[in-house]
């Protein structure tokens, strides 16, 4: 009888699939990079002494970050292989501490800013963490982030028996969350985009060239199914399109 704990196995396929396709993540990944800048006017003026980034992948946050004078920056991601995408394409600075991990159980010490782009929505154990987090931040701490909404490929759930491995909350479950878990919500905006690619295969390639493709996508034999459905029911002249949800919040401890 295999005793591991399925959460385990759950974390080694995330690690697989992001490690898989770490070299090819950054042509792919251009609605996170849409997020990253946005997010990055979420940044304060004058930078916290210490920063803390989690999933910061192969960097596509981590370049606003490091273009502030930080006195101190953590970076973490739970696979090794975008970290060493990341450590070849950006002049890392001296001050820099680099954390490989599930963000939800590892110790981070304290902190004075925590960011996170395109993250919460693989934890498994959002309540949990946001509590371990806050315990992570110095006095008038804060933690902006951006994530992924109910609305989020919303076709492909309606064409398919999709099994993600990424939960989404609702605008207002995520604010339920921050505030049993003691958080002050400072700002929040909500995006919604229809993002096209040329055919349903093309927009299964680049969620699974972002690493982001679910764990169980189709039935056996769905997969024929699903390309003639979506490419009658939701294409257009400009392709076939997919809609993405997109959170960005700012908060503090109270």
């Amino acid at each position: 009888m295999d005793s591991k704990n399925p959460s385990d196995n759950f974390e080694e396929k995330i690690i697989e699939s992001f490690s898989r396709y770490a070299r090819s993540y950054d042509r792919y990944a251009l609605l996170q990079k849409s997020m990253a800048e946005r997010l990055a006017s979420y940044l304060p003026e004058i930078p916290p002494s210490h920063i803390i980034e989690l999933g910061c992948g192969t960097g596509v946050f981590t370049r606003h970050l490091l273009t502030m004078p930080i006195k101190k920056i953590t970076l973490n991601d739970i696979s090794p292989a975008m970290i060493e995408i990341l450590k070849s394409r950006l002049q890392i600075p001296p001050n820099t501490k680099f954390l490989i991990g599930n963000a939800e159980n590892i110790s981070f010490g304290k902190a004075d800013l925590i960011c996170a782009n395109a993250v919460f929505q693989w934890f498994q154990e959002p309540e949990n963490s946001l509590i371990r987090l806050k315990n992570a931040l110095n006095k008038n701490g804060g933690i902006i982030f951006s994530t992924f909404g109910t609305e989020t490929l919303k076709e492909f759930r309606q064409a398919a028996n999709l099994s993600s491995p990424i939960t989404l909350h609702s605008l207002k479950q995520w604010k339920n969350l921050l505030k049993k878990t003691g958080f002050v919500l400072n700002s929040f905006d909500i995006e919604k985009r229809k993002i096209f690619t040329p055919n349903t295969m093309n927009l299964i390639k680049n969620l699974q060239q972002i690493g982001a493709a679910p764990i169980k996508m189709f039935n056996a034999g769905g997969l024929r199914k699903l390309i003639r459905y979506y490419d009658k029911h939701f294409s257009t002249d400009q392709g076939v399109y997919a809609t993405w949800e997109l959170y960005y919040f700012s908060i503090s401890c109270e």
